[in-house]
């Protein structure tokens, strides 16, 4: 007898996560990766845009997923903007180029930051713990 496939989890209704890279292919395979653990996605691939829906959603994702280093804002402005209407969004900052020094000296904080290159495990794993925190309505 077979062992049943590993089945996707599925998050519940409105489990989505907005990630923004203004690398493609980074964009993409943070997208794949997110999936891969059964949320939703809305990929962006720079934060203009980003900010304007979600200044406009009446539907936020649950989590934010933002490079550092997204052409048209940085990602920490990113953040910082967004803030004002959605004072509850989770968000996760992800750089190959800031130094995690100069973040912790920045006025605007992520609720968590990893540094490029990642590991899959610790980027769903940082995911999951937001969307927890989010869920149990932790700050």
């Amino acid at each position: 007898m077979n062992a049943p496939d590993a089945a996707i989890p599925v998050m519940p209704e409105g489990t989505v996560i907005y990630i923004v890279d203004d690398n493609p292919l980074l964009g993409e395979i943070t997208r794949q990766l997110i999936e891969s653990a059964g949320y939703e996605t809305r990929l962006f691939e720079q934060g203009l845009p980003a900010r304007d829906e979600l200044l406009a959603t009446d539907h936020p994702p649950v989590v934010l997923v933002t490079d550092y280093d997204i052409g048209d804002i940085t990602g920490l402005n990113l953040i910082g903007e967004i803030r004002t209407k959605l004072p509850l969004l989770k968000t996760l900052l992800v750089s190959g180029t800031a130094q995690p020094s100069v973040i912790a000296q920045h006025p605007i904080q992520p609720d968590h930051f990893l540094a490029k290159p990642f590991r899959a495990d610790d980027l769903i794993g940082a995911v999951d713990r937001l969307v927890a925190q989010s869920r149990n309505g932790a700050v």
